[in-house]
């Protein structure tokens, strides 16, 4: 017997607080390409900026007072709890290319998961994990 889906929509949201919303939008806006779809202040706590990927929505969340810093330097594995995002993109050498240039963190090379799919590690502005994955068509 199988619980039934409470879920009221096709996507699953994802919330990243960070205290550097210029670097994360240059990263998730400016090399991934999510478009900002609005922004909501909740007095009190902060604004939260949301960034449309495909039905999800990804949630920057700029705290009223600086959030505590963390390290994130280690691999993304070795502690329990929300380690890495994943996005599927296209163009993934180019992609990886434009994150190097622009000086941000290699986690993982790219290399090749299971045949036909690619997929590599990075750091965001944050040093959040976020796995990028391309799948190449059959």
């Amino acid at each position: 017997m199988s619980a039934q889906s409470c879920l009221a929509g096709p996507a699953l949201d994802v919330g990243l607080v960070t205290n550097a919303l210029e670097a994360q939008l240059g990263f998730y806006c400016g090399i991934l390409g999510l478009p900002k779809s609005g922004e909501v202040s909740i007095p009190g706590v902060g604004t939260i900026h949301r960034l449309a990927a495909g039905a999800s929505v990804l949630r920057l969340m700029v705290p009223e007072q600086a959030a505590q810093e963390v390290d994130n330097s280690g691999f993304f594995s070795g502690s329990t709890g929300i380690r890495y995002i994943a996005i599927k993109v296209t163009g993934l050498a180019d992609v990886i290319a434009q994150i190097e240039e622009k000086g941000f963190r290699t986690i993982v090379p790219t290399r090749e998961l299971r045949p036909g799919v690619q997929v590599a590690i990075v750091g965001d502005a944050d040093g959040n994990a976020v796995e990028l994955m391309e799948e190449q068509a059959t």
